[in-house]
């Protein structure tokens, strides 16, 4: 079967961007600004940020709910605890960030990507997921029951214990990636691996299907 080409498109993000000291409050739109800064513990709703850069922002146990960014660059910030459920990321990218325990349950991404990051903890339980990738994370202990991720790439990660349960996996690419103690292996359905990879994923199928290795 030929495999299908895969097609994330970058975002848009003009080279141009004022740089304002913003709050983070309800219903608050920002386009096209370079956003910094420590807003730790922020509480807000519906935050929309177009064509932005977010460069060493603080956001440690923020509440940001159905926030939306669109066409923004990400790096080096910390969403470490940070709540970000029922939110929309299209046209992304995350370098270098820290989203250790970030909640992140029934968001949706699209054309998003995260490289470099990690992400040990975090709970995206009910999440959509469309040409999207993970390059180079740790995902150790991550939570993807029930999420959707049809096509996406999960490569060169930490996927150790991960939780897949009820997931869509078909057509995922899990090259490179750390397959130990996954739960809801089942659902490995499926996803593309490497020929080195081929024992470990066994192991974690044998065991979900309570399959012993008998030689007696």
């Amino acid at each position: 079967m030929t495999e299908k080409v895969f097609a994330r498109v970058s975002p848009r993000v003009s080279a141009d961007l004022t740089t304002p000291v913003p709050s983070l409050l309800d219903e608050t739109q920002f386009a096209e600004m370079a956003i910094v800064g420590d807003h730790s513990d922020v509480d807000a709703e519906l935050i929309e940020a177009i064509s932005c850069r977010f460069d060493e922002v603080q956001l440690t146990g923020s509440r940001l709910v159905r926030c939306r960014l669109t066409d923004c660059m990400v790096t080096a910030c910390d969403f470490s605890g940070a709540v970000l459920e029922d939110s929309s990321f299209r046209r992304v990218e995350f370098h270098g960030c820290r989203l250790s325990g970030v909640q992140a349950q029934h968001s949706s991404f699209e054309d998003v990507a995260f490289f470099d990051c990690k992400m040990d903890g975090a709970n995206f339980k009910m999440t959509e997921w469309e040409v999207a990738e993970l390059q180079n994370c740790d995902l150790v202990d991550a939570d993807f029951y029930g999420a959707s991720l049809p096509g996406c790439r999960l490569e060169g990660c930490d996927l150790s214990g991960v939780q897949l349960a009820k997931a869509d996996l078909t057509g995922v690419s899990l090259r490179g990636s750390v397959l130990e103690r996954i739960e809801g292996a089942e659902s490995l359905r499926g996803v593309t691996i490497g020929s080195d990879q081929v024992i470990p994923t066994a192991l974690v199928v044998f065991g979900a299907l309570n399959i012993v290795v008998d030689d007696l």
